[in-house]
C-alpha cells in the first residue's frame, strides 16, 4: 500500500463529498460540507507529513525522493525538495488553500460560508493534480536507485528554503477574494463582501510581494548576472496577480468610501485568481521552456493545466457576465479633484500595466497563433513600465495631500509646493552628480515627490495612530523602492578583467590580486582574490565549482555590502593555464595514462557500423577529486574515408578528443587537453551598485505597512457578537 497516494485519494473524494454537501441546501448539507472540508485538510497535511517523511528517510524507492534528494544534501535542502519538483508544489499548493479555508470557515461572516463552495472548486482540481502527478510515483520492484538525482544545485539556496512556500501562499490568498466576490454576486450583496475581503486581498498582496522580493534577493546573490529582475515571463507570472490584487486593494477601499467600482472590483477580484492560475499553466504547462530559464519542462500537464484555467476563467467571469447588469452603480460620481479620484487613477495605471505586462508575458503564444515563433524583448517591458512609474509617484505622491470628498484645486497645488520644490532639488542634484535619460531623470522626480509627500504623511498619520499611517508608509516603501532602482541602475559601473595568478590589477579604483582555487566549507571550489579599496583590504571568494547535477560548471558572486552600495565580483570562466599541447596517448582497452593532473583510463569501445563509421571511446577520468567517464568518438566517412573528431568535456572545461584509431590492435589515440586541472586565470566582471539597499529598504517598508495593515482588516473585518442577527 501507498500511504501517500491514498491520502491523496481521500483528500480528493472528500473535496467531492464537501463540494456535493454544499450543493444540497439545507444546513444540515451545510455542516457536512463542513466537515468534510476538514477531512481534505487532514488528508493534505497527512500526506505533506508523509512526503516529509519519507525525503528525511532518503526512501528512493519514491520517483519523487530520487529525483530531487540525495544523501549528500544538507538536511535543510531535503526539506525544500518538497517543492523541488511539480508534484510537491501542487500539494503545498493544495494544502495552503485548505489551510486557508479552514480559516475562512471559522469566520462569523454571512459571505464566508457562501464563499467556501468556490474556494473548494479550485482546491478539488489541485487534488486532482496530486493523483495524476503528485510526488507518490515508486519504482518498479528492484529498480529503485541507491542515491538520489539531488536538488538543483541553484536551488540550494537559502531563500528557495523559504521563497516557494511563501509566494503559494500569496497564490492560495488570493483565492479567498475570488471565493467571496462569486458568493457576492450569487447573493447579490454588491457591498456586503467588501469588509471581510479587505484583510484577505491585504494578505495576499503582501504575501505575494514578499516572495516576489525573495525571488529577487535570490537571483541578485545566486545567479551571479548583477539584476535581481530580468522581465523573465516567470518572474511576470507573480508579478501580474499582484498588481492586479493591488488595484482591488485601492478599489474596495474607495467602494468602502462611497460605494464606488463595484463591478470594477468584481471583475478584479476575478482576475486575480484567473491570473495566478494562467501564470501556472504558462510555467507549467513547458510552453515557455524555450523562452525562459524558470520555466518547467513539459510533464504531460499542459491540458490539465488549460482545464483548470477553464474551470475558473468560466465559473468566474460566467457569474460576473451574468449578474454585471443587476450591480448597482454608485449613488454619485467621483469628484474631480479628490483623494477618491487619485485612487482611482492610480488604479486604472496599475490595471493598464496589469494588461500590457500579461501581453508581453503571453506574448509566446501570440506568436504561435500567428504561425511565428519569438517573445517580447526586455525593452518592451521597460517601454511599458517606465511611464508607468512617473504615473504612479505623482499619484502617490498627491494621495497624502489630497481629501476625501471635492477639493479645490488650488488648494491640493498650495499643498503640493513645498514637495514638488523639494523633489526638484533632489532630483537637480542628482543630475548634476552625473544622472543621464530623460526617463531615469523624470521616474527619479516623480519617486522624490512620492516619498516627500509620504514621509510628511506617515509622521503626521502615525501622530493620530499606527493605523493611520500605514497608507503612506506602503507608498514611501514604493517610492524608496523607485529611487533605489534608478539610482542604482544609473550610476552602476562594470567593468571585465583576467585575473593571472599573483598578478595584481587594477579597475574601477579597486586592486585585485587572483590568489588561486580554495576548497570551500560546503566542498565547493571558490576563487580567492584579494581586493584592496575604498572600504579597506579584504578576501573575496566568488564560487566556481563543477555540478554533476548541471553537467556543468555553476558560479555564484562575491557581495560586500555597505551603506554607500554593493561590490560585486561575478566569476566567468576559470581559464587553464598556458601550456604546450599534449602529444596524443595511444591506449587500449584497460590501460591508463597520467598527465595534466589528471589521469586517462580507456574502459571500452563502441564501434557503430555506417556509410559514416563512429568508434566511442568510454573514457574515466580522475581529476581534482572528481570521477567522470567521458565519451568522445571519431566518425570515419566510409566513401570519402574523411575523420572527424567528436570530443567530450572535462568538469573543468577542457575536452577530450579521439583523434585516431587502429582497428588491428584495437587501440586509439587520445587527445588530452593542454591542462586539464589548474588555474591559469580567472576571468571575473567587477560590478560597484551604489545605493542599491535602497531597493530592499524600500521593499521592507511596503512589506511592513501592507502586514500591518492585514493586521488592521482582520481587526475591522470581525464583527460584534450578535451582528449577525441585526
Amino acid at each position: 500500500m501507498n500511504p501517500g497516494q491514498v491520502l491523496c485519494w481521500l483528500a480528493f473524494l472528500a473535496g467531492l463529498a464537501a463540494a456535493a454537501g454544499w450543493l444540497v441546501p439545507g444546513r444540515g448539507a451545510a455542516r457536512f460540507a463542513a466537515v468534510a472540508f476538514r477531512a481534505q485538510w487532514l488528508a493534505l497535511a497527512g500526506a505533506a507529513a508523509f512526503l516529509w517523511l519519507v525525503l528525511a528517510r532518503h526512501d528512493f524507492h519514491y520517483v519523487y525522493v530520487a529525483s530531487y534528494s540525495s544523501r549528500a544534501m544538507p538536511a535543510h535542502f531535503v526539506f525544500a525538495a518538497f517543492w523541488g519538483g511539480q508534484g510537491g508544489t501542487f500539494l503545498l499548493w493544495a494544502l495552503l488553500t485548505a489551510t486557508l479555508g479552514l480559516v475562512l470557515l471559522r469566520q462569523r461572516q454571512p459571505l464566508a460560508a457562501a464563499a467556501m463552495p468556490f474556494l473548494n472548486l479550485p482546491l478539488v482540481i489541485l487534488g486532482l493534480a496530486c493523483l495524476l502527478r503528485g510526488p507518490f510515483t515508486t519504482f518498479a520492484p528492484g529498480a529503485a536507485p541507491a542515491d538520489g538525482h539531488g536538488l538543483n544545485p541553484l536551488l540550494q539556496d537559502f531563500w528557495m528554503t523559504i521563497h516557494p512556500p511563501v509566494l503559494f501562499l500569496g497564490y492560495a490568498a488570493l483565492a479567498v477574494p475570488f471565493a467571496l466576490a462569486l458568493a457576492a454576486m450569487v447573493r447579490r450583496d454588491w457591498d456586503g463582501w467588501v469588509r471581510p475581503a479587505l484583510p484577505w486581498v491585504a494578505f495576499g498582496a503582501v504575501t505575494l510581494a514578499a516572495g516576489i522580493v525573495m525571488g529577487a534577493v535570490w537571483s541578485y546573490a545566486v545567479l551571479g548576472w548583477g539584476g535581481y529582475w530580468g522581465w523573465d515571463p516567470v518572474e511576470n507570472g507573480s508579478l501580474v496577480p499582484w498588481l492586479a490584487n493591488a488595484a482591488l486593494l485601492h478599489g474596495l477601499l474607495l467602494q468602502r468610501v462611497g460605494g464606488h467600482l463595484r463591478r470594477t472590483n468584481l471583475a478584479l477580484a476575478v482576475t486575480g485568481y484567473v491570473l495566478v492560475v494562467y501564470a501556472s499553466f504558462l510555467t507549467r504547462s513547458g510552453v515557455l521552456a524555450d523562452f525562459s530559464v524558470h520555466s518547467f519542462a513539459d510533464e504531460g500537464l499542459s491540458g490539465f493545466l488549460l482545464f483548470f484555467v477553464a474551470v475558473v476563467v468560466l465559473a468566474g467571469y460566467g457569474l460576473l457576465l451574468s449578474r454585471l447588469r443587476a450591480v448597482a452603480a454608485a449613488a454619485e460620481r467621483t469628484a474631480d479633484v479628490s483623494r477618491e479620484m487619485v485612487m482611482l487613477l492610480g488604479l486604472l495605471v496599475l490595471v493598464v500595466l496589469c494588461i500590457l505586462v500579461t501581453v508581453g508575458m503571453s506574448s509566446p503564444l501570440i506568436q504561435r497563433a500567428l504561425g511565428r515563433t519569438g517573445s517580447v524583448h526586455a525593452g518592451y517591458y521597460n517601454a511599458v513600465s517606465e511611464p508607468a512609474a512617473i504615473l504612479l509617484g505623482l499619484l502617490m505622491g498627491l494621495a497624502p495631500l489630497s481629501r476625501w470628498g471635492r477639493q479645490a484645486p488650488l488648494d491640493l497645488l498650495r499643498a503640493a509646493a513645498a514637495p514638488l520644490a523639494l523633489s526638484a532639488a533632489l532630483t537637480a542634484a542628482v543630475v548634476a552628480a552625473g544622472m543621464r535619460g530623460a526617463m531615469p531623470v523624470a521616474i527619479l522626480f516623480a519617486a522624490a515627490f512620492a516619498l516627500t509627500a509620504n514621509a510628511a504623511g506617515t509622521v503626521r498619520g502615525f501622530r493620530s495612530g499606527w493605523r493611520y499611517g500605514l497608507a503612506a508608509l506602503g507608498h514611501a516603501g514604493v517610492a524608496v523602492l523607485l529611487v533605489g532602482v534608478v539610482v542604482s541602475s544609473g550610476f552602476s559601473r562594470s567593468a571585465g578583467v583576467v585575473l593571472r595568478p599573483g598578478e595584481e590589477r587594477e579597475m574601477l579604483g579597486y586592486r585585485l590580486v587572483f590568489e588561486g582555487m580554495r576548497p570551500g566549507p560546503d566542498g565547493r571550489d571558490r576563487a580567492r582574490v584579494g581586493v584592496t579599496g575604498p572600504g579597506g583590504a579584504f578576501i573575496a571568494t566568488p564560487s566556481l565549482y563543477w555540478s554533476e547535477y548541471m553537467r556543468g560548471t555553476m558560479k555564484a558572486p562575491h557581495i560586500r555590502r555597505s551603506l554607500t552600495g554593493d561590490f560585486y565580483l561575478a566569476p566567468i570562466e576559470l581559464l587553464p593555464s598556458e601550456a604546450s599541447p599534449q602529444e596524443p596517448v595511444w591506449l587500449a582497452v584497460g590501460e591508463s595514462w597520467q598527465g595534466g593532473g589528471a589521469r586517462y583510463r580507456l574502459l571500452g569501445l563502441e564501434p557503430e557500423a555506417g556509410e559514416v563509421m563512429r568508434i566511442v571511446a568510454r573514457v574515466e577520468v580522475e581529476a581534482g577529486g572528481r570521477n567522470e567517464v567521458l565519451r568522445p568518438a571519431l566518425e570515419i566517412d566510409l566513401g570519402s574515408r574523411e575523420r572527424r573528431s567528436v570530443p567530450d568535456c572535462l568538469p573543468d572545461g577542457g575536452e577530450l578528443s579521439v583523434v585516431a584509431a587502429d582497428p588491428m590492435t584495437g587501440r586509439v589515440a587520445l587527445q588530452p587537453p593542454a591542462a586539464a586541472t589548474g588555474a591559469g586565470g580567472l576571468a571575473v566582471e567587477l560590478s560597484l551598485k551604489p545605493f542599491i539597499g535602497l531597493v530592499w529598504l524600500g521593499a521592507v517598508l511596503m512589506l511592513v505597512s501592507l502586514l500591518l495593515a492585514t493586521v488592521r482588516r482582520a481587526g475591522e473585518s470581525v464583527p460584534e457578537r450578535g451582528s449577525e442577527k441585526r
